[in-house]
């Protein structure tokens, strides 16, 4: 049932939203060790850098949302690592986990963007499945809509007590399948002018499109700038990043060749 615990094991308590990020993370891990295995990596790599991952992807993710939060963490510093409470922006995560992954391809000796392209569909995977866990769980509400909406919120939900039995549109839903539908681009498209790199870097664009739009809809985001939520704007800067180094990386190619 949407929003309630599935159990407790020594007073710690696994909730549909833990559920869905560890079957995430699962998942993520299984299509990456999948695609390793085709392209000639050593499967090794994916399982010793999901673990690294993992760690920075929950304390990107974290901080991401404390700063978003500032001012009610700022009040109550002692809960900034109360993460079992909830509490973590996706976009961090994936920050987090670019980072820890650059760390890792050096380290490794390894290209950080066959690595990236490599684990690309993955991730997009991951934060796919990851959405239908927010879903479950009752949180990441969308706007109320007599048309569009239902109620699935369950008493004691953050949907509901925002909220109450009012329909909404299922936003993080719309997101899950788009999502999915990117993991599909990502696995399906071939070109033999696709350059390293390519995957990944449309993977960021692809996913910050449907992010911004899919915010509009949204009924629990932050305003930060004008009318403009803060995923939004992070959005924005992501596919500005990328579209940037996508045409460095053109240029270099166009170089090489001439």
């Amino acid at each position: 049932m949407i929003g309630n615990d599935l159990f407790s094991i020594g007073g710690v308590t696994l909730s549909m939203h833990g559920l869905g990020m560890v079957v995430a993370f699962l998942l993520a891990m299984w299509l990456s060790v999948r695609l390793a295995k085709k392209q000639g990596f050593n499967p090794d790599l994916v399982y010793d850098f999901m673990t690294y991952a993992m760690i920075g992807g929950v304390l990107g993710a974290r901080l991401w949302y404390v700063l978003l939060n500032i001012g009610y963490y700022g009040q109550n510093p002692a809960k900034i690592f109360a993460v079992w409470q909830g509490g973590l922006a996706i976009q961090g995560g994936i920050l987090g986990g670019i980072l820890v992954g650059f760390w890792f391809a050096k380290k490794r000796k390894i290209s950080a963007w066959e690595f990236a392209d490599l684990l690309a569909p993955g991730l997009i995977l991951g934060m796919a499945i990851g959405r239908i866990g927010d879903f479950l769980a009752g949180g990441e509400y969308g706007i109320v809509s007599e048309t569009f909406g239902f109620v699935y919120q369950q008493p004691g939900t953050e949907t509901y007590i925002a909220n109450g039995p009012v329909p909404l549109i299922p936003t993080v839903l719309y997101e899950a399948v788009l999502d999915l539908m990117i993991m599909w681009f990502l696995l399906a498209f071939k070109s033999k002018k696709m350059y390293v790199g390519f995957r990944f870097l449309w993977m960021l664009i692809l996913y910050s499109i449907v992010r911004f739009l899919t915010e509009f809809i949204r009924g629990d985001s932050i305003l930060i700038f004008f009318d403009l939520r803060s995923a939004q704007v992070t959005s924005v800067v992501t596919i500005i990043i990328a579209v940037a180094i996508i045409i460095r990386r053109n240029k270099q190619i166009s170089m090489k060749i001439s």
